[in-house]
């Protein structure tokens, strides 16, 4: 039997004892709303009730849970499940197998599963029921008056079919369309799957094993979504597409990014790593080559800590242990004898105590490796390397042009910028001819 089956008040004393049962309601604001409205209905007050379902339809519009289902509501259900990090998810992403953990979210689940069948017409009806239920009262209430005042009763109100009453506020639909993804996450292949199986399924509890799988496989949280973080407030922060973009040019460096390359391979795979240091002057394209492994090795992570934010690590390293992902740690434009690396340095028993999932790269303007394993050198680029940066920068975009206009513009550049050519430098260059085509 579904909402739909059922009379309104019994819809309502339902969901009220579903959402009473669920642990994770409480977590989405616009969840607790809806809770507040079933409250408010089951008092009477059918005007707040509906106040209180459109701050939680505006708490929807607003929330970080995708548009997945069709309707807001189970959107948000879907949220709880898969995007919150639940105990449930991160032990499971820890590897962790928790008994007590895995039966309560079986039962969560069925809650939930339970829950996603309420429509906007199941709260309309709910709603007109207390609604119709208030006017009986008033009634009644009507006739023991006069029976009290020892006035004349009045006549009992012959009760006809009923019919849908007047709400004092209409209610906009939480359904906005049809099943399909809006955004894009990137453990979507994986994401879209236990969707479909949640949505079809009549029995959400029944899938529990294959959540603890997900969680254990892709992560938790903002690790399903993105691949690449900053550091922001001691919380990490995604980093936007346009920062791990273009493609580099393999023409100038291709030891080094070869080197890198293959260091990160070994890490993938759990096989013995270096931790190195990018050394060279400001934009030859340090911190570039080490984003670029984000394009060829979709599996690993990156986090990118720059100057300033290496106090913040201590809080940020616990987050990417829990996870069962691999993670690059650059720390960008760092002094390798300074003293904030120093001290992250001693933090970490000489990086030895870094979590085993953690990678670390850094990028300096100085010479030497410091605490890392060894140094990646980066040199400036002659006229002849850097006009093959810039057709290499430009073929990545299927843009073809004659070697000649591209190196005319590169001797343009360095007659105009006055200053060592560089990858940053090449890039400009490439704009400047992209927007001639």
């Amino acid at each position: 039997m579904t909402f739909t089956d059922r009379e309104g008040r019994e819809a309502l004393a339902e969901a009220m004892a579903l959402f009473a049962r669920s642990t994770l309601i409480p977590h989405s604001p616009a969840m607790a709303a809806l809770g507040e409205m079933l409250e408010q209905l089951y008092l009477g007050d059918t005007y707040a009730a509906c106040r209180s379902y459109h701050a939680a339809l505006s708490l929807m519009l607003r929330s970080p849970a995708r548009r997945v289902s069709g309707s807001l509501f189970v959107d948000q259900l879907l949220y709880l499940a898969l995007q919150l990090e639940h105990p449930f998810a991160l032990s499971a992403a820890a590897g962790i197998r928790d008994e007590a953990l895995s039966m309560a979210m079986e039962e969560e689940l069925q809650v939930l599963g339970e829950l996603s069948r309420l429509k906007t017409s199941n709260f309309i009806s709910m709603a007109q029921d207390r609604r119709r239920a208030s006017k009986v009262r008033d009634d009644i209430s009507a006739r023991s008056a006069a029976v009290w005042s020892g006035a004349p009763v009045p006549a009992a109100k012959a009760q006809p079919e009923p019919e849908p009453v007047q709400l004092p506020l209409a209610f906009t639909p939480m359904e906005y369309g049809e099943l399909g993804l809006s955004d894009s996450f990137v453990s979507d292949e994986a994401l879209e799957e236990i969707y479909l199986r949640l949505l079809e399924t009549e029995d959400w509890a029944s899938l529990t094993e294959d959540l603890w799988n997900f969680f254990s496989a892709y992560g938790t949280g903002e690790f399903l979504r993105s691949r690449a973080f900053c550091i922001k407030g001691a919380e990490l922060s995604p980093l936007p597409g346009q920062v791990i973009a273009p493609l580099v040019p393999l023409s100038l460096y291709e030891a080094q990014h070869t080197c890198l390359m293959e260091n990160t391979i070994r890490f993938m795979r759990g096989e013995s790593c270096s931790f190195l240091l990018l050394t060279g002057e400001g934009g030859v394209g340090k911190t570039a080559h080490v984003l670029s492994l984000l394009h060829e090795l979709p599996e690993v992570r990156l986090v990118l800590c720059s100057r300033g934010d290496l106090a913040s690590l201590n809080d940020i390293l616990p987050a990417l242990c829990r996870q069962p992902l691999k993670f690059i740690l650059l720390l960008d434009d760092v002094d390798p004898d300074g003293d904030e690396l120093r001290l992250f340095c001693s933090r970490t028993g000489g990086f030895a105590a870094l979590p085993h999932n953690v990678l670390l790269y850094g990028t300096s303007r100085k010479a030497g490796p410091g605490p890392f394993d060894a140094a990646l050198s980066f040199p400036y680029p002659d006229l002849n390397r850097f006009s093959a940066m810039i057709g290499e920068l430009l073929e990545n975009d299927g843009i073809l042009i004659d070697r000649r206009t591209v190196h005319n513009a590169a001797v343009d550049h360095q007659v105009d910028a006055r200053e060592k050519l560089t990858f940053r430098g090449a890039c400009s260059v490439a704009d400047k001819l992209r927007e001639r085509e």
